[in-house]
Protein backbone atom coordinates (compact mmCIF):
# COMPACT_ATOMS: atom_id res chain seq x y z
CA UNK A 1 0.00 0.00 0.00
CA UNK A 2 1.31 3.67 -0.12
CA UNK A 3 2.65 5.80 2.35
CA UNK A 4 2.21 9.19 2.99
CA UNK A 5 5.97 10.41 2.20
CA UNK A 6 5.89 14.09 0.13
CA UNK A 7 6.72 12.58 -3.04
CA UNK A 8 3.37 10.00 -2.60
CA UNK A 9 1.35 13.06 -1.59
CA UNK A 10 2.33 15.17 -4.61
CA UNK A 11 1.29 12.36 -6.98
CA UNK A 12 -1.70 12.20 -5.88
CA UNK A 13 -2.56 16.16 -5.95
CA UNK A 14 -1.30 15.32 -9.57
CA UNK A 15 -3.51 12.38 -10.31
CA UNK A 16 -6.53 14.38 -8.42
CA UNK A 17 -5.54 17.31 -11.34
CA UNK A 18 -5.90 15.07 -14.02
CA UNK A 19 -8.76 12.99 -13.03
CA UNK A 20 -10.74 16.50 -12.52
CA UNK A 21 -9.31 17.86 -15.79
CA UNK A 22 -11.05 15.42 -18.36
CA UNK A 23 -14.10 15.63 -19.67
CA UNK A 24 -15.05 12.42 -20.87
CA UNK A 25 -16.06 9.27 -18.79
CA UNK A 26 -14.10 7.03 -19.80
CA UNK A 27 -11.20 9.30 -20.10
CA UNK A 28 -11.81 10.01 -16.36
CA UNK A 29 -12.40 6.05 -15.02
CA UNK A 30 -8.44 5.57 -16.91
CA UNK A 31 -7.53 8.17 -15.15
CA UNK A 32 -8.76 7.20 -11.86
CA UNK A 33 -7.33 3.68 -12.49
CA UNK A 34 -4.07 4.59 -13.78
CA UNK A 35 -4.04 6.99 -9.99
CA UNK A 36 -4.83 4.08 -8.09
CA UNK A 37 -2.21 1.37 -10.22
CA UNK A 38 0.23 3.99 -9.55
CA UNK A 39 0.06 4.76 -5.84
CA UNK A 40 -0.88 1.25 -5.07
CA UNK A 41 2.09 -0.20 -6.71
CA UNK A 42 -0.83 -2.59 -8.09
CA UNK A 43 -0.78 -5.46 -10.05
CA UNK A 44 -3.94 -4.11 -12.40
CA UNK A 45 -6.86 -1.85 -11.75
CA UNK A 46 -9.84 -2.23 -13.68
CA UNK A 47 -13.51 -0.88 -14.19
CA UNK A 48 -16.96 -2.41 -15.19
CA UNK A 49 -19.93 -0.51 -15.67
CA UNK A 50 -22.94 -1.91 -13.87
CA UNK A 51 -26.59 -2.09 -16.04
CA UNK A 52 -29.72 -3.30 -15.03
CA UNK A 53 -32.57 -3.55 -17.92
CA UNK A 54 -35.80 -5.27 -16.99
CA UNK A 55 -34.44 -6.90 -13.74
CA UNK A 56 -31.07 -8.76 -15.41
CA UNK A 57 -28.08 -7.11 -14.03
CA UNK A 58 -25.62 -7.02 -16.53
CA UNK A 59 -21.60 -5.24 -16.53
CA UNK A 60 -19.16 -4.59 -18.98
CA UNK A 61 -15.53 -3.52 -19.04
CA UNK A 62 -14.78 -0.17 -19.71
CA UNK A 63 -11.06 -0.27 -18.90
CA UNK A 64 -8.04 -1.96 -17.43
CA UNK A 65 -4.24 -0.37 -16.28
CA UNK A 66 -1.75 -3.20 -15.52
CA UNK A 67 1.89 -3.96 -16.26
CA UNK A 68 1.61 -4.08 -19.71
CA UNK A 69 -0.01 -0.58 -20.14
CA UNK A 70 -4.15 1.05 -20.36
CA UNK A 71 -6.90 -0.41 -22.39
CA UNK A 72 -10.29 1.22 -23.35
CA UNK A 73 -13.35 -0.67 -24.03
CA UNK A 74 -15.65 1.46 -23.96
CA UNK A 75 -15.77 5.29 -26.02
CA UNK A 76 -17.69 6.93 -23.42
CA UNK A 77 -20.67 7.12 -25.78
CA UNK A 78 -22.60 4.12 -24.91
CA UNK A 79 -22.50 1.03 -22.80
CA UNK A 80 -19.47 -1.66 -22.88
CA UNK A 81 -19.66 -4.15 -26.16
CA UNK A 82 -18.97 -7.26 -24.15
CA UNK A 83 -22.02 -6.49 -21.69
CA UNK A 84 -22.53 -9.79 -19.88
CA UNK A 85 -24.80 -11.66 -16.59
CA UNK A 86 -23.24 -10.14 -13.41
CA UNK A 87 -23.68 -14.33 -12.37
CA UNK A 88 -20.33 -14.50 -14.67
CA UNK A 89 -18.58 -12.58 -12.12
CA UNK A 90 -18.47 -13.94 -8.79
CA UNK A 91 -16.53 -11.11 -7.23
CA UNK A 92 -18.69 -8.11 -8.48
CA UNK A 93 -22.08 -9.69 -7.57
CA UNK A 94 -20.71 -10.38 -4.34
CA UNK A 95 -19.74 -6.82 -4.22
CA UNK A 96 -23.02 -5.77 -5.11
CA UNK A 97 -24.35 -7.64 -2.48
CA UNK A 98 -22.55 -6.20 0.15
CA UNK A 99 -23.09 -2.73 -1.08
CA UNK A 100 -19.51 -2.35 -0.14
CA UNK A 101 -16.41 -3.76 -0.78
CA UNK A 102 -15.48 -7.33 -1.05
CA UNK A 103 -11.80 -9.20 -0.82
CA UNK A 104 -10.72 -12.47 -2.46
CA UNK A 105 -7.93 -13.78 -4.33
CA UNK A 106 -7.81 -13.00 -7.55
CA UNK A 107 -7.83 -16.14 -9.63
CA UNK A 108 -4.85 -15.46 -12.14
CA UNK A 109 -1.87 -14.39 -9.90
CA UNK A 110 -3.63 -15.29 -6.30
CA UNK A 111 -2.90 -11.63 -4.96
CA UNK A 112 -5.25 -10.29 -2.81
CA UNK A 113 -8.12 -8.83 -4.89
CA UNK A 114 -10.71 -5.79 -3.58
CA UNK A 115 -13.88 -5.09 -5.15
CA UNK A 116 -15.94 -1.86 -4.12
CA UNK A 117 -18.57 -0.60 -6.05
CA UNK A 118 -19.61 3.28 -6.87
CA UNK A 119 -22.68 4.70 -6.26
CA UNK A 120 -24.94 7.49 -7.92
CA UNK A 121 -27.02 9.97 -5.80
CA UNK A 122 -29.67 7.78 -5.20
CA UNK A 123 -27.17 4.88 -3.68
CA UNK A 124 -27.45 2.73 -6.60
CA UNK A 125 -23.89 1.30 -7.83
CA UNK A 126 -23.29 2.00 -11.05
CA UNK A 127 -19.96 0.63 -11.58
CA UNK A 128 -17.34 -1.50 -10.00
CA UNK A 129 -13.43 -0.50 -9.09
CA UNK A 130 -11.27 -3.63 -8.99
CA UNK A 131 -7.96 -4.10 -7.53
CA UNK A 132 -5.23 -6.69 -7.66
CA UNK A 133 -2.01 -6.05 -5.35
CA UNK A 134 0.88 -7.85 -3.86
CA UNK A 135 0.65 -7.07 -0.42
CA UNK A 136 -2.21 -6.45 2.17
CA UNK A 137 -5.34 -4.31 1.05
CA UNK A 138 -6.87 -2.43 4.35
CA UNK A 139 -10.10 -2.31 4.70
CA UNK A 140 -10.71 1.64 4.62
CA UNK A 141 -7.94 2.38 3.29
CA UNK A 142 -7.81 6.71 3.22
CA UNK A 143 -6.21 6.69 -0.30
CA UNK A 144 -8.52 4.42 -2.30
CA UNK A 145 -11.42 6.26 -0.34
CA UNK A 146 -10.10 9.69 -1.27
CA UNK A 147 -9.20 9.21 -4.96
CA UNK A 148 -12.83 7.15 -5.72
CA UNK A 149 -14.79 10.65 -3.77
CA UNK A 150 -12.72 12.75 -5.94
CA UNK A 151 -13.41 10.70 -9.08
CA UNK A 152 -17.38 10.44 -8.12
CA UNK A 153 -17.92 14.50 -7.29
CA UNK A 154 -15.78 14.99 -10.55
CA UNK A 155 -18.72 12.70 -12.61
CA UNK A 156 -21.82 14.17 -11.20
CA UNK A 157 -20.31 17.34 -12.01
CA UNK A 158 -20.22 16.19 -15.52
CA UNK A 159 -23.88 14.83 -15.49
CA UNK A 160 -25.04 18.51 -13.89
CA UNK A 161 -23.48 19.99 -17.08
CA UNK A 162 -24.34 17.08 -19.83
CA UNK A 163 -27.62 15.61 -18.43
CA UNK A 164 -31.18 17.54 -18.65
CA UNK A 165 -32.26 18.52 -15.39
CA UNK A 166 -36.34 17.88 -16.16
CA UNK A 167 -36.21 14.69 -17.45
CA UNK A 168 -32.79 12.99 -17.21
CA UNK A 169 -31.84 12.43 -21.06
CA UNK A 170 -28.73 13.95 -22.26
CA UNK A 171 -28.79 17.87 -23.01
CA UNK A 172 -28.26 19.18 -26.43
CA UNK A 173 -24.60 20.18 -25.57
CA UNK A 174 -23.87 16.73 -25.11
CA UNK A 175 -25.94 15.55 -28.57
CA UNK A 176 -23.69 18.24 -30.67
CA UNK A 177 -20.32 16.33 -29.22
CA UNK A 178 -21.88 12.93 -29.57
CA UNK A 179 -22.50 13.33 -32.83
CA UNK A 180 -19.21 14.49 -33.87
CA UNK A 181 -17.71 11.50 -32.61
CA UNK A 182 -20.04 9.00 -33.77
CA UNK A 183 -19.22 10.30 -37.70
CA UNK A 184 -15.22 10.63 -36.75
CA UNK A 185 -15.75 6.45 -35.64
CA UNK A 186 -17.90 5.87 -38.90
CA UNK A 187 -16.11 2.64 -40.48
CA UNK A 188 -14.62 1.49 -37.08
CA UNK A 189 -15.04 -2.20 -37.51
CA UNK A 190 -15.25 -2.26 -34.26
CA UNK A 191 -18.23 -0.27 -33.65
CA UNK A 192 -20.60 -2.64 -35.76
CA UNK A 193 -21.08 -5.26 -33.11
CA UNK A 194 -22.44 -3.81 -29.96
CA UNK A 195 -23.93 -4.78 -26.73
CA UNK A 196 -24.58 -8.39 -25.49
CA UNK A 197 -27.71 -10.89 -26.57
CA UNK A 198 -29.27 -10.13 -23.43
CA UNK A 199 -29.70 -6.12 -23.75
CA UNK A 200 -32.91 -5.31 -24.47
CA UNK A 201 -34.56 -5.34 -28.11
CA UNK A 202 -30.67 -6.62 -29.46
CA UNK A 203 -30.52 -6.41 -33.30
CA UNK A 204 -28.34 -7.85 -35.26
CA UNK A 205 -27.81 -7.44 -38.64
CA UNK A 206 -25.05 -7.88 -41.87
CA UNK A 207 -22.02 -5.97 -41.09
CA UNK A 208 -22.44 -4.37 -44.96
CA UNK A 209 -26.16 -3.19 -44.02
CA UNK A 210 -25.22 -1.40 -40.85
CA UNK A 211 -25.31 2.31 -40.23
CA UNK A 212 -25.97 4.62 -37.27
CA UNK A 213 -29.47 6.74 -37.72
CA UNK A 214 -30.39 10.06 -36.17
CA UNK A 215 -34.23 10.05 -35.14
CA UNK A 216 -35.88 13.53 -34.26
CA UNK A 217 -39.14 12.94 -31.78
CA UNK A 218 -41.69 15.55 -31.56
CA UNK A 219 -44.71 15.73 -29.10
CA UNK A 220 -47.35 16.47 -31.41
CA UNK A 221 -49.96 19.36 -30.42
CA UNK A 222 -47.91 19.60 -27.22
CA UNK A 223 -48.77 23.45 -27.22
CA UNK A 224 -52.31 22.45 -25.97
CA UNK A 225 -51.34 20.37 -23.60
CA UNK A 226 -49.66 23.33 -21.58
CA UNK A 227 -52.80 25.61 -22.58
CA UNK A 228 -55.14 23.46 -21.33
CA UNK A 229 -53.16 21.68 -18.77
CA UNK A 230 -50.70 24.05 -17.78
CA UNK A 231 -47.04 23.83 -17.88
CA UNK A 232 -46.97 21.48 -14.44
CA UNK A 233 -48.48 18.64 -16.55
CA UNK A 234 -47.08 19.69 -19.54
CA UNK A 235 -43.48 18.94 -17.97
CA UNK A 236 -44.98 15.47 -16.37
CA UNK A 237 -45.83 14.66 -19.81
CA UNK A 238 -42.24 15.68 -20.95
CA UNK A 239 -40.98 13.59 -17.88
CA UNK A 240 -43.27 9.92 -18.56
CA UNK A 241 -42.41 10.08 -21.94
CA UNK A 242 -38.51 10.20 -21.42
CA UNK A 243 -39.10 7.50 -19.06
CA UNK A 244 -41.10 5.86 -22.03
CA UNK A 245 -37.99 6.40 -24.53
CA UNK A 246 -35.36 4.69 -21.94
CA UNK A 247 -37.40 1.41 -21.75
CA UNK A 248 -37.85 1.32 -25.79
CA UNK A 249 -34.52 1.83 -26.94
CA UNK A 250 -31.32 -0.35 -26.41
CA UNK A 251 -28.64 0.76 -23.73
CA UNK A 252 -26.21 1.57 -26.12
CA UNK A 253 -28.82 3.97 -27.82
CA UNK A 254 -28.33 7.97 -27.32
CA UNK A 255 -31.25 9.68 -25.77
CA UNK A 256 -31.46 13.34 -25.56
CA UNK A 257 -33.96 16.19 -25.42
CA UNK A 258 -33.00 18.75 -27.59
CA UNK A 259 -35.24 21.82 -26.28
CA UNK A 260 -38.90 22.21 -25.23
CA UNK A 261 -40.78 19.29 -26.93
CA UNK A 262 -38.12 18.04 -29.15
CA UNK A 263 -36.04 15.01 -28.84
CA UNK A 264 -33.50 13.21 -30.41
CA UNK A 265 -32.24 9.90 -30.88
CA UNK A 266 -29.17 8.37 -31.51
CA UNK A 267 -29.01 4.51 -32.60
CA UNK A 268 -25.87 2.84 -32.60
CA UNK A 269 -25.61 0.23 -36.10
CA UNK A 270 -28.65 -1.24 -37.39
CA UNK A 271 -30.04 -2.29 -40.59
CA UNK A 272 -33.15 0.65 -42.11
CA UNK A 273 -36.06 -1.88 -40.97
CA UNK A 274 -34.40 -2.22 -37.49
CA UNK A 275 -34.05 1.75 -36.88
CA UNK A 276 -37.48 1.54 -38.12
CA UNK A 277 -39.01 -0.63 -35.90
CA UNK A 278 -37.15 0.71 -33.01
CA UNK A 279 -39.21 4.06 -33.06
CA UNK A 280 -42.34 2.58 -34.45
CA UNK A 281 -41.93 0.57 -30.95
CA UNK A 282 -41.47 3.71 -29.30
CA UNK A 283 -44.19 5.13 -31.14
CA UNK A 284 -46.77 2.40 -30.36
CA UNK A 285 -45.76 2.93 -26.47
CA UNK A 286 -46.43 6.51 -26.36
CA UNK A 287 -49.76 6.22 -27.98
CA UNK A 288 -51.07 3.18 -25.80
CA UNK A 289 -49.37 5.01 -22.40
CA UNK A 290 -52.74 6.55 -20.47
CA UNK A 291 -50.78 10.12 -19.70
CA UNK A 292 -52.63 11.22 -16.03
CA UNK A 293 -54.82 14.04 -16.35
CA UNK A 294 -54.17 14.25 -20.39
CA UNK A 295 -54.73 11.02 -21.60
CA UNK A 296 -53.74 9.66 -25.12
CA UNK A 297 -50.37 11.96 -26.28
CA UNK A 298 -48.72 11.04 -29.40
CA UNK A 299 -45.16 11.34 -31.02
CA UNK A 300 -44.06 12.38 -34.67
CA UNK A 301 -40.81 10.72 -35.91
CA UNK A 302 -38.07 11.39 -38.52
CA UNK A 303 -35.04 9.67 -38.72
CA UNK A 304 -32.10 9.83 -41.27
CA UNK A 305 -29.41 7.44 -41.48
CA UNK A 306 -25.84 8.46 -40.95
CA UNK A 307 -23.39 7.77 -43.28
CA UNK A 308 -19.31 7.86 -43.70
CA UNK A 309 -18.78 11.82 -45.37
CA UNK A 310 -22.07 13.08 -44.14
CA UNK A 311 -21.90 16.65 -41.90
CA UNK A 312 -23.73 17.43 -38.97
CA UNK A 313 -26.02 19.84 -40.33
CA UNK A 314 -27.01 18.02 -43.35
CA UNK A 315 -28.03 14.62 -40.95
CA UNK A 316 -30.15 16.25 -38.64
CA UNK A 317 -31.58 18.07 -41.59
CA UNK A 318 -32.22 15.21 -43.02
CA UNK A 319 -34.31 13.79 -40.15
CA UNK A 320 -35.89 17.13 -39.51
CA UNK A 321 -37.52 17.25 -43.00
CA UNK A 322 -38.64 13.70 -42.11
CA UNK A 323 -40.22 14.71 -39.23
CA UNK A 324 -42.01 17.83 -40.73
CA UNK A 325 -43.65 15.67 -43.27
CA UNK A 326 -44.75 12.87 -40.68
CA UNK A 327 -46.66 16.26 -39.13
CA UNK A 328 -47.89 17.29 -42.17
CA UNK A 329 -49.35 14.22 -43.01
CA UNK A 330 -51.30 13.34 -40.00
CA UNK A 331 -48.41 13.22 -37.10
CA UNK A 332 -48.24 9.93 -35.10
CA UNK A 333 -46.15 8.30 -37.19
CA UNK A 334 -42.49 7.26 -37.92
CA UNK A 335 -40.98 8.75 -41.68
CA UNK A 336 -37.66 7.55 -43.15
CA UNK A 337 -35.97 9.86 -44.71
CA UNK A 338 -34.39 7.54 -47.24
CA UNK A 339 -37.87 6.02 -47.98
CA UNK A 340 -39.78 9.88 -48.47
CA UNK A 341 -36.61 10.53 -50.87
CA UNK A 342 -36.69 7.23 -52.81
CA UNK A 343 -40.76 7.74 -52.91
CA UNK A 344 -40.52 10.95 -54.26
CA UNK A 345 -41.97 12.89 -51.82
CA UNK A 346 -38.81 14.51 -50.81
CA UNK A 347 -35.82 15.66 -52.65
CA UNK A 348 -32.00 14.71 -51.79
CA UNK A 349 -30.42 17.58 -51.28
CA UNK A 350 -26.04 17.45 -51.19
CA UNK A 351 -24.13 19.32 -48.52
CA UNK A 352 -21.98 22.39 -49.05
CA UNK A 353 -18.86 21.42 -50.03
CA UNK A 354 -17.36 24.08 -47.37
CA UNK A 355 -20.00 23.29 -44.81
CA UNK A 356 -18.37 24.23 -41.68
CA UNK A 357 -21.03 24.70 -39.20
CA UNK A 358 -22.43 22.11 -37.11
CA UNK A 359 -26.19 23.17 -37.02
Amino acid sequence: MADSTPNTVERLFFHMAQITQLRNRAQAVVALLGALHELLDARRASFHSLLAPSGDMLVGLVATVDSDGTRLHCDGLAWPDDMALIEGYPHLQASLRLRGSHYDADPESGCPRLTLPLTESSGEPFGFVTLVVDGPIVADDTLIGGLVAVFDNHRQLLDYAEVDTLTRLLNRKTFDESLLRVLARIGDPGDIESGAPSLPHRRRSRPETLHHWLGVVDIDHFKRINDNFGHLIGDEVLILLANIMRASFRAQDRLFRFGGEEFVVLIKPTEAENAALAFERFRQAVASFDFPQVGRVTVSTGFARIGLGDTPSMIFDNADEALYWAKGHGRDQVCSHEQLVAEGKLQLREAPASEMELF
